[in-house]
């Protein structure tokens, strides 16, 4: 049920676990907490929320060229969803795929309704010094995980999610729900943290870093408790030169590519339990190449060392490689 870290896996893991719990089954039944089971073992593609940032009568940062941050990243948006919907097994939900401004809580509210996987919000960012340089990648902070969040959840969430929706009415246990949504959202948190390093490692051979570890901070667009998300800062569109390659089309399919073998990686690490996706040890053999065994699999070289924390060159024989048994 744990991986090598102690960690859950995934948020759903961990509510499976609480479903077989003493606790819940002292207000639950154990053929209902069979049934859920049952019914979560139903494979679903991975799904994940895009957000490209700002929109409509928000441009966000503007370059001194006039780039407004608003275009750029509806473009890296719309170019990754596209490879992710390629991908097969995953499911893509975007928060705007046109020129229209969404409110932040209706795109957090939006990831949780659709019960992502994963929620990549997408920006590019500005400061007053314009020598300034490099992507960042963000994380919420614990103190972001806010009381307001969580009630929403409760509030909203109870008729829709197959978990809360099971348990009985008027239960004797009136901090059993609260403990699911803590709980779940410490889940994803976890989760998110990972994946937000692998987006860090993706980026650093495309753009550098302007920070070289995962950032913490209260964004309102990742306060969904039931959803890890991560906010990335693509480049500085207010350093010209960074600029000018935001302006440049190849320069933003290279953004996405990167974008989407990081998201890649990070589900061959550690696929959704009751998804499409599973994950298989493949041990290199003799005169086998990287590049061979990302084609067999379906993903790119990057991808999978991305996946297998591997540097660039070929790895000997035997080497153990996590790999993904994608769903169609």
């Amino acid at each position: 049920m744990c991986d090598s870290s102690g960690a859950y896996s995934n948020r759903r893991q961990f509510l499976q676990q609480l479903a077989l719990s003493g606790a819940l089954l002292g207000t639950w039944k154990m053929a209902d907490a069979s049934n859920f089971l049952l019914s979560r073992s139903k494979e679903r593609p991975i799904v994940v929320c895009l957000d490209p940032g700002h929109g409509g009568h928000d441009p966000g940062a503007v370059g001194s060229r006039g780039t407004r941050e608003k275009d750029v990243v509806l473009d890296v948006g719309l170019t990754l969803a596209q490879r992710l919907r390629e991908t097969p097994g995953i499911q893509v939900v975007m928060t705007r795929h046109t020129d229209q401004y969404i409110p932040l809580l209706s795109r957090m509210h939006l990831g949780s309704q659709h019960r992502a996987d994963l929620f990549v919000s997408i920006h590019a960012d500005a400061f007053p010094d314009p020598d300034v340089r490099g992507s960042t990648v963000w994380a919420l902070s614990n103190k972001g995980a806010s009381n307001a969040a969580a009630r929403w959840l409760a509030k909203t969430q109870n008729a829709a999610d197959p978990l809360l929706r099971k348990l009985p009415a008027g239960s004797p246990n009136p901090m059993l729900n609260e403990v699911l949504i803590n709980m779940t959202q410490t889940a994803a948190m976890n989760a998110a943290a990972a994946a937000a390093d692998v987006m860090i490692r993706g980026l650093v051979g495309v753009e550098g870093l302007h920070n070289a570890a995962v950032q913490h901070a209260n964004f309102v667009v990742l306060r969904a408790p039931d959803v890890p998300s991560m906010l990335v800062e693509t480049a500085f569109i207010s350093n010209l030169r960074e600029e000018q390659r935001l302006r440049d089309p190849e320069f933003r399919q290279t953004l996405a590519r990167s974008m989407h073998d990081a998201i890649v990686a990070h589900f061959v690490k550690a696929p959704p339990t009751d998804s499409r996706w599973s994950s298989a040890n493949h041990i290199l053999g003799h005169h086998e190449t990287l590049s061979e065994v990302a084609r067999r699999y379906g993903l790119s070289v990057e991808a999978l060392r991305l996946a297998n924390n591997l540097p660039h060159g070929e790895e000997p024989a035997g080497t153990h490689l996590r790999v993904p048994i994608m769903g169609a």
